[in-house]
């Protein structure tokens, strides 16, 4: 992990210690995964903070830190926080104020005499104070995530021959989710999209009640929770007979998909590879029909930095795992997306996803 340049940064902006409170980022510093946990480091502690409910599992894994039950002796939980804050944090303490509600940060300040101890430390706020130690991926992080795509790949090869027996998109969801867990994944990482026919052509439609529908495409989006990191993968199926307009696009947008694959490597501007993408799609006049950023960095989140859109005024990093999804969509009529993960290696991409990109026709 990256305590030390953690560590670093609290020296950089004058801090005595940095407050987490959100579950990413507590996962991602401690590797210990609780729904009620925090975090605060220091230039010479690490305090995990958590419920009785994960004390004892957390005393176990966690032999470096300091854990400390949160709301012992029957002490209010938030009041117990604002304690640790007093008595470790130092002057000026650092917190998320991006990923903070106001609810929240209003009780921890509460400045009400008579009542609780005020928080006598000042709370100094930052956005995205972990995205330049998350983006840049370890060789550890890599190798759970390669996993993941390797499980997410069989859990689309063995749900294919199961479409034709789907009495609508919602049960071929349940066969996603089954197979994920089959698979070994902990959960999906976004709830599964399965958007056949005309649905296919909302980027973001919702899993309904609808058919599967004959001679019609039906796209499928999906990914799995793998030991705490995300897969994403698209692609799109034709049960029976194909739409030449559709099998126009799908090529289309493979086209597209690959020359962007080809631009990614690490010291790049990021807009770069979605201008890539966007070009092939204008070239063949459906420039107006891709209605998204061509990709999105992901880990522990589903969607991280970088965001890889034409706005982005980032430089890949290198060992930064993105997504390559160039999409059509043509409305009543239906859509194309074709998503592969991908990491920026120093003058390549290399291509974590292995299902193939070709037209796949069944039934």
């Amino acid at each position: 992990m990256k305590i030390k340049q953690v560590l670093k940064k609290l020296q950089e902006n004058d801090l005595d210690s940095f407050f987490v409170s959100s579950r990413p980022n507590v996962f991602y510093l401690s590797r210990f995964r609780s729904s009620n946990a925090y975090i605060l480091l220091t230039q010479t502690e690490k305090f995990f903070i958590t419920d009785s409910r994960y004390y004892e599992a957390a005393k176990e894994s966690l032999k470096d830190w300091q854990v400390i039950q949160l709301g012992e002796k029957n002490k209010n939980q938030i009041d117990h926080l604002r304690d640790i804050l007093n008595e470790y944090g130092g002057k000026r303490v650092g917190f998320e104020e991006d990923r903070t509600t106001i609810a929240f940060y209003k009780k921890l300040m509460n400045k009400e005499s008579g009542k609780t101890e005020s928080l006598k430390c000042q709370l100094v706020g930052f956005s995205g104070f972990f995205d330049r130690f998350r983006v840049s991926k370890t060789e550890e992080e890599i190798q759970i995530i390669k996993e993941a795509v390797k499980r997410t790949d069989r859990v689309f090869e063995n749900i294919l021959p199961l479409i034709p027996s789907a009495k609508n998109e919602l049960d071929l969801r349940r066969m996603i989710i089954n197979e994920i867990f089959l698979q070994g994944g902990t959960g999906e990482s976004f709830p599964a999209i399965v958007a056949s026919g005309k649905n296919s052509a909302v980027p973001h439609h919702e899993t309904s009640y609808d058919p599967v529908e004959k001679n019609s495409p039906t796209l499928i989006d999906m990914g799995m929770v793998y030991k705490g990191y995300c897969s994403d993968f698209t692609r799109v199926i034709f049960y029976g007979k194909v739409d030449p307009e559709i099998e126009k696009i799908y090529q289309i947008v493979k086209e597209a998909h690959l020359t962007a694959v080809e631009k990614v490597k690490a010291g790049i501007p990021v807009r770069e590879i979605d201008k890539t993408a966007r070009d092939v799609i204008k070239k063949y006049g459906y420039g107006d029909y891709f209605l998204h950023s061509t990709g999105h960095g992901v880990g522990i989140e589903i969607h991280e930095p970088p965001r890889v859109s034409e706005k982005s005024e980032e430089i890949l990093q290198e060992n930064t795992v993105i997504t390559i999804e160039p999409g059509i969509y043509i409305p009543h009529k239906g859509g194309v997306r074709l998503e592969n993960i991908v990491i920026a290696r120093k003058n390549r991409a290399e291509v974590l996803t292995e299902a193939p990109l070709d037209l796949v026709i069944i039934g």
